[in-house]
């Protein structure tokens, strides 16, 4: 797994860190937030979107509802590979928790809470963010650690 520009900490930590800084710059835009709000977008919808991810106003973009990020989930560290043939996912609205584990329920097609919570405490998943806000592009890894999810 590559490494981050983020420092090894919660993701829930870092999300609660980001929504404060947002409040203080009115201007300030970012992927990241605790609205569970979004749609997952079918391949060819986001090829189509994602022309503007790569051609905004000098790299830097405001992140709207019309932002995609794209999510990829690779096999996990037990090598487990996910049988979703559709990644990377593209989705409408914000990074966090929430879809940090609903990409895993898609990735590896968990049904039920008690399996995706079984599967997240047993194979430890990762999941990669590709996302374009104020500060222009960037990625994030975030890896559910048995307990809670960090960014790795």
């Amino acid at each position: 797994m590559k490494q981050s520009n983020f420092p090894l900490k919660k993701f829930s930590d870092f999300l609660r860190e980001n929504e404060i800084l947002q409040r203080h710059d009115p201007l300030f835009r970012s992927a990241f937030g605790s609205s569970k709000e979004g749609n997952l977008l079918s391949s060819w919808e986001m090829s189509f979107r994602s022309i503007g991810f790569f051609s905004s106003l000098g790299g830097r973009n405001i992140f709207g509802k019309e932002e995609v990020v794209f999510i990829n989930v690779p096999p996990t560290e037990t090598g487990i590979k996910p049988l979703a043939s559709d990644l990377p996912y593209g989705w409408t609205g914000k990074i966090n928790e929430y879809i940090s584990e609903l990409a895993v329920c898609w990735a590896f097609e968990l049904l039920s809470d008690d399996e995706t919570m079984k599967f997240l405490k047993k194979n430890k998943p990762f999941v990669d963010f590709s996302y374009l806000d104020s500060n222009g592009p960037g990625e994030i890894t975030v890896q559910f650690n048995g307990d809670f999810w960090i960014i790795v």
